[in-house]
């Protein structure tokens, strides 16, 4: 990453940290889509986040796999924003909101998976859009922690 993308990326992620303090929650996604970008180099010529190169870098499912018109894919966060936005709020309520926990959170949780229309549909009528299945919270479940547990309940498989 070059200097000028690691110097916004550090901006984008003092937002998340001002806004993930103050508990103020509702434009945090669009922090963390533009601190992916800049973490990943997916900038505009003139140097803006790029949020159409996400379909060039996410996880693709297989169904996705050979569709390269992006009008008939969607890009969705690997774990949904209110399970970040969880984490996040832990945080907060031990009083272990620093910058360097926040992005650690980030780096560790966000990715962004590429899927087909009719995949996000289903995982919309599965009530997955969300939230993550119940196993994911319980560790005697197979899918306890399992950052591909909404998928898979739906039966989308990931491109590994």
């Amino acid at each position: 990453m070059n200097e000028i993308n690691n110097f916004n990326a550090s901006l984008e992620l003092q937002h998340i940290y001002l806004e993930v303090y103050a508990e103020r929650y509702s434009h945090l996604r669009t922090f963390l889509e533009s601190y992916y970008c800049y973490q990943h180099g997916l900038v505009t010529k003139q140097g803006k986040p790029d949020w159409i190169q996400i379909f060039n870098v996410g996880k693709r499912t297989i169904a996705a796999h050979k569709i390269q018109e992006r009008k008939l894919l969607v890009r969705e966060m690997m774990l949904p924003l209110s399970v970040i936005m969880g984490h996040l709020k832990t945080l907060v309520r031990d009083d272990e909101a620093t910058i360097e926990n926040i992005k650690m959170i980030i780096d560790e949780h966000l990715e962004y998976v590429i899927m087909t229309r009719e995949e996000y549909d289903a995982l919309v009528k599965a009530g997955l859009k969300e939230a993550m299945p119940i196993g994911y919270y319980q560790a005697t479940d197979a899918h306890y922690c399992c950052i591909n547990a909404r998928f898979d309940v739906v039966g989308i498989t990931l491109l590994m």
